[in-house]
């Protein structure tokens, strides 16, 4: 039996949020331009830093209260809300959170405080009406996933401003991907409900269609970024020829191997492994910042 304390961590995605506040520290060092250790650690930034973990952990919270019957189907022994953490706890706990993102918000400045209680209110509505709707769910998702870095600009605006669209975009379509191929993997689940998401409406094989023409506009876009990244950034020759050793093992081998699991993805446990990947290209390419700043 699980402590309530480990089944709070599972339930806010403790590994998900470590990863955002991750991407924002790389994206905050790596794309800022001579900026110190002690500016890294600064209060503002810290202040930021939490307010996006708590933010998200407080969506986290709120979408799987509304998925308990959904998620008793598709994944039952994940199930926290009702079991070791009372429905009423739950929504405490994402009332809690999500005060104490915008207090800590509201102490850095008002138009970061407007734009993280937008995004509160941006996972409300997806939890609660938008998470298996056609495609605009996993838009809605995928936009908020790239606001992570877009939010950077505005906190810091001398920024690398390709930086940190590159980045935001290469965000946004990878999670765009991993959301469908998560519909893909909740099927069964979600046609008990009458959801409407993009494999219930088109069917496993067109849905496999779309992802393979999302799948390989990122692969072109990942591939044109790796052409340009000279000019985008202040690294010498050298490092960029070590950059593109690190896309092409880390990143672009994988997002083919990808294509080719996508193609000839059939059962449920072939999309858990696809999420699992598409994940992994994700942080990689993520990673791959550090090359930015050398």
């Amino acid at each position: 039996m699980s402590l309530p304390i480990i089944d709070f961590f599972r339930l806010i995605r403790i590994k998900n949020l470590i990863i955002i506040s991750a991407t924002q520290l790389f994206a905050y060092y790596f794309l800022t331009p001579n900026l110190s250790y002690a500016q890294l650690f600064s209060l503002p930034f810290l202040l930021l830093l939490a307010s996006t973990f708590f933010v998200a952990a407080a969506g986290y919270i709120i979408n799987d209260y509304m998925d308990v019957r959904l998620d008793l189907i598709n994944k039952p022994s994940k199930v926290i809300v009702g079991n070791s953490i009372s429905r009423r706890w739950a929504m405490f706990l994402h009332f809690l959170l999500n005060s104490i993102a915008v207090l800590l918000a509201l102490a850095i400045n008002k138009h970061i405080a407007l734009l993280v209680c937008v995004c509160a209110l941006s996972l409300w509505l997806y939890s609660q009406f938008l998470k298996k709707t056609y495609l605009i769910g996993n838009i809605l998702v995928a936009l908020l996933t790239a606001f992570t870095l877009w939010i950077m600009h505005i906190f810091q605006e001398d920024m690398m401003v390709a930086g940190i669209w590159v980045y935001g975009i290469f965000a946004f379509g990878t999670t765009l991907v991993r959301e469908i191929i998560k519909d893909t993997e909740d099927l069964r689940g979600d046609q008990n409900f009458k959801c409407k998401t993009l494999p219930i409406v088109l069917g496993v094989r067109k849905t496999k269609e779309v992802l393979l023409v999302l799948h390989f506009i990122i692969i072109a876009l990942t591939m044109a970024f790796c052409t340009s990244f000279v000019a985008l950034s202040y690294s010498s020759y050298k490092i960029y020829i070590m950059f593109l050793m690190y896309m092409l093992i880390l990143v672009l081998i994988p997002m083919f191997v990808m294509a080719w699991f996508i193609k000839t993805a059939d059962v449920k446990h072939d999309f858990t492994r696809l999420s699992a990947l598409s994940k992994w290209i994700m942080i990689a390419g993520i990673v791959s910042m550090i090359f930015w700043r050398f």
